[in-house]
């Protein structure tokens, strides 16, 4: 992605001091910048990634799983291995 940005001088000035103090290109700073703000973002919403992700409502099950969870663990315990309780 090309980006096409247009900054005032107090935002000029800064780049031009973070290119010289790290001789890093615009393209590294800006990565740079958009990964701590990222990071910064996802610590304060991570109910946003899990849901963007995928993972929140991803499994399936029975609607009154959280009542009756270690039966079920039980039963499938005796399935695969032969135990009971």
């Amino acid at each position: 992605m090309r980006i096409n940005a247009r900054l005032d001088d107090e935002y000029a000035f800064k780049l031009n001091y973070l290119q010289r103090q790290t001789e890093k290109s615009v393209t590294e700073i800006i990565k740079l910048a958009l990964d701590a703000y990222y990071q910064e973002y996802a610590q304060q919403h991570p109910i946003d990634l899990l849901t963007e992700s995928g993972f929140i409502g991803c499994g399936e099950a029975e609607s009154n799983l959280s009542t009756h969870y270690k039966l079920d663990y039980a039963d499938s315990l005796e399935e695969k291995y032969g135990l009971t309780q």
